[in-house]
């Protein structure tokens, strides 16, 4: 009886079996790794006090000359910002 029982449980585990095939490609499909480069493009932030706005100078006209002065003064530091950020633009980011 043990006999018929081992041979019938063989013959199951036989017939189950299957020619299993490995899923890894053949030697004439591998692929050789390569390195690739990435550049990754990182902006220099802008310090605040260069991007604040200049107050623009208003008064009558009598102070016509005053005012004058006061947005040329006006301008002559935005440009002096301006310079700034153009010296800070394209330098490398430190970590």
């Amino acid at each position: 009886m043990r006999a018929l029982l081992l041979i019938a449980v063989l013959l199951t585990l036989a017939a189950c079996h299957r020619a299993v095939k490995p899923d890894l490609p053949g030697p004439d499909k591998i692929v050789a790794p390569t390195v690739v480069t990435v550049e990754r493009v990182v902006y220099v932030k802008v310090p605040a006090d260069l991007t604040k706005p200049e107050p623009v100078a208003e008064g009558p006209i009598a102070q016509c000359f005053d005012v004058a002065a006061q947005r040329r003064a006006a301008l002559a530091r935005a440009n002096s910002k301006l310079k700034q950020i153009s010296q800070i633009q394209g330098t490398e980011v430190r970590p």
